[in-house]
């Protein structure tokens, strides 16, 4: 798989790989840990399973090649959109700090340009999550907008940013 020979090429243990229903459990943990669940929208165990068989999503693990121990998962949506915009609708990494998810966005950027032949990918983060605002900003994703007041979380309204990286700004 093209993602794995590019973790190869930069020297690193890091890939990602399908998800298997039998990651969920891992998953669902990730997701609800205090410190992502104030960042990612909480899908139940169902609404992950479907994604699994979804032919419009791709759902991902990562993980250390060595070990095989996991360390975050990524969804993609709209992978099958015909003006070829992916959205990276979600990414934890359990591991902070270690610079993980810096490799895993190149990885993601690799496979949606290069694999699913991506024209425009797109996220969204929350304007709290300064820390992910600023690895994509130096990732090359670029601020398209803000989305004010946009999810209610806690019983706040709290806003977010648009960000995309363009497959010509990619390269």
């Amino acid at each position: 798989m093209f993602w794995e020979d590019s973790r190869e090429k930069m020297n690193l243990n890091i890939y990602i790989r399908k998800t298997e229903p039998k990651d969920l459990p891992f998953v669902i943990t990730a997701e609800r840990h205090p410190d992502n669940s104030p960042y990612v929208y909480q899908w139940s165990d169902e609404e992950h399973l479907a994604a699994l068989a979804n032919p419009n999503l791709r759902h991902y693990v990562i993980a250390d090649k060595p070990t095989e121990t996991l360390m975050g998962y990524v969804i993609l949506d709209d992978v099958l959109n015909t003006s070829h915009t992916i959205n990276l609708r979600r990414i934890v990494i359990t591991q902070k700090g270690q610079g993980i998810g810096k490799i895993v966005l190149e990885l993601i950027k690799e496979l949606a340009f290069k694999e699913l032949n991506a024209h425009r990918l797109w996220l969204d983060v929350f304007t709290d999550n300064e820390k992910a605002y600023q690895m994509y900003l130096k990732s090359g994703f670029k601020q398209e907008g803000l989305l004010r007041e946009s999810y209610l979380r806690k019983g706040q309204y709290t806003s977010q940013y648009i960000m995309s990286i363009l497959k010509t700004e990619w390269k």
